[in-house]
């Protein structure tokens, strides 16, 4: 009998660790890849010095947090208008929270009513006691019947106010929406582009970028790029869509380098940076006969003669050369050719 409920108190005690290990499962948060790229977007088209960008907030005592950015004011005055994303970062109040869909998610029924429930949520916790201090934003490829359908239960219209963007007011908060697909069109929005799904399907078809655009999609990059490879001391979190986020921007980067012209991609690169990916028979390509030779090593200079005059030298010159050099010369000139570099002789000791 005493076995028998030592085995059943093991089997419970068992049941219990795996009940806990599922539950420890589902409390894996899976982030998106493209939020981190979302918010690095928005601190580099902010007015320096006026928001601070808050990438996750914690919304109750106990972990609660949401999948959405704050943009907080940090400053009095009257901030100077944002060149870039204005859809998005123009006319923010003391608090803006951006609910974001990235470019393989769509608004459902429920982000409607969650929107709402952040809203006042954040009202408690950050205590705020004027509602007008908030404002919303919606970031998401496109607005979805069922979307609006939930915005217009809870009392709220949304009007277009533009290529892509709707106002209308959620409870006591003003809300505006913003489709990244019609809105990155637009002058000032291209950036919009790296947030869409066209970014997933046709990374090479990001739009012409301004000098600026392109500054800020640099800095975007190296946000990928911490994405797949955090700093020392961050930790790797699971995210949902990394490897799409980090080929799309390697795809979108090449199609931008290919847009650019010569100059442009050669700025900042110094000649022998520039000249070590060519051979040295490409380096000379149009250069005069008297200009060909000047400043290469012998060893350079062999290598630029034509294949003619490699084959009437002399295997004992040959033997002079360095061995990269040599096997440069034989893969060019082919075992068919029947002419192999002569190999240095070792000099041997005298027999003792």
């Amino acid at each position: 009998m005493v076995a028998l409920l030592l085995m059943a108190k093991g089997n419970r005690t068992a049941t219990t660790r795996e009940v806990r290990s599922s539950q420890r499962q589902r409390r894996v948060r899976v982030y998106t890849a493209w939020h981190p790229v979302l918010v690095a977007l928005l601190e580099h088209v902010l007015p320096e010095g006026w928001y601070q960008c808050i990438s996750e907030f914690q919304l109750a005592r106990e972990p609660l947090r949401v999948d959405i950015v704050i943009l907080r004011r940090s400053r009095r005055g009257a901030p100077p208008r944002p060149r870039l994303l204005t859809s998005v970062v123009g006319e923010l109040a003391e608090h803006t929270l951006v609910h974001f869909k990235g470019p393989t998610d769509e608004l459902e029924r429920d982000d409607a009513r969650m929107l709402l429930a952040y809203a006042l949520q954040y009202l408690v916790v950050a205590e705020i006691e004027a509602p007008a201090a908030v404002a919303l934003r919606v970031l998401a490829p496109r607005l979805t019947p069922r979307f609006t359908e939930a915005l217009m239960s809870l009392g709220c219209t949304l009007t277009p106010t533009g290529p892509g963007t709707h106002e209308g007011r959620l409870g006591v908060f003003p809300l505006r929406v913003v489709e990244t697909v019609p809105a990155n069109a637009r002058e000032g929005e291209h950036l919009l582009y790296t947030v869409t799904p066209g970014m997933v399907a046709d990374p090479g078809g990001i739009p012409a970028l301004s000098p600026a655009e392109v500054a800020v999609f640099w800095a975007l990059l190296e946000h990928v790029e911490q994405v797949r490879h955090p700093l020392p001391g961050q930790r790797k979190r699971h995210m949902k869509d990394e490897k799409r986020v980090v080929e799309s921007f390697e795809q979108a980067l090449a199609r931008l380098v290919a847009r650019l012209p010569p100059e442009q991609r050669l700025a900042g690169l110094a000649p022998e940076q520039v000249l070590q990916a060519y051979a040295p028979e490409q380096r000379l390509a149009g250069l005069a006969p008297e200009q060909r030779l000047a400043g290469l090593t012998e060893a350079q200079a062999v290598l630029a003669l034509p294949d003619a005059m490699l084959r009437a030298l002399s295997e004992e010159y040959l033997a002079t050369l360095p061995r990269q050099t040599q096997a440069a010369i034989q893969k060019r000139l082919g075992t068919a050719s029947g002419r192999q570099p002569a190999r240095r002789r070792k000099t041997r000791s005298p027999s003792r």
